[in-house]
């Protein structure tokens, strides 16, 4: 088969009729459990959440915020950031993000889009942190990023003594 022709195919496979629903969490130390957001408008009193499952909850409730999102720049050095603003944050989820921000931890963040026909299988992208964070009246906003991977110990171990007794002169 060709290239052409499995792109072809793989266009032909996708089904157009539902809708997409992106949404963000965000989870800190300092938070009691994660904030969630619905991208949306909001109408009071009769689109202020929407009930999609996550891990441990079939029906957790996400606030319909409007936030946008810039893909990470393509520079010289490697690439920028991606950059996230959400709008419209009432005060309390200022205050969770005033105290997170003092704290000087990054947050978590996990972009899920759902599809209305399947909200059970998402597609996930988790393991996201957010830096630089701002807040105002009308918004919040800040840098995402994944953590430096060259930073981390692969494969996530410690070698010492007592798991690798070989790696050192006995």
């Amino acid at each position: 088969m060709t290239l052409a022709a499995a792109l072809e195919e793989a266009y032909a496979a996708v089904d157009v009729k539902g809708d997409v629903l992106d949404t963000l969490e965000f989870d800190h130390p300092t938070l009691a459990e994660p904030l969630r957001f619905v991208k949306g408008i909001r109408v009071p009193g009769l689109h202020e959440t929407v009930p999609l499952p996550v891990p441990g909850n079939p029906a957790a409730l996400f606030i319909v915020v409007d936030f946008g999102f810039s893909r990470p720049s393509q520079e010289e050095g490697g690439p920028g950031r991606a950059k996230l603003r959400v709008d419209n944050v009432s005060r309390q989820l200022q205050e969770a993000l005033r105290a997170a921000i003092a704290s000087d931890q990054p947050f978590s963040v996990t972009y899920r889009a759902y599809s209305t026909l399947d909200p059970n299988h998402p597609e996930i992208y988790d393991g996201l942190r957010m830096g630089n964070v701002s807040v105002t009246p009308l918004s919040a906003s800040g840098d995402l990023f994944y953590e430096e991977i060259e930073m981390k110990a692969f494969p996530g171990q410690t070698y010492d003594l007592t798991q690798y007794p070989a790696l050192y002169g006995l």
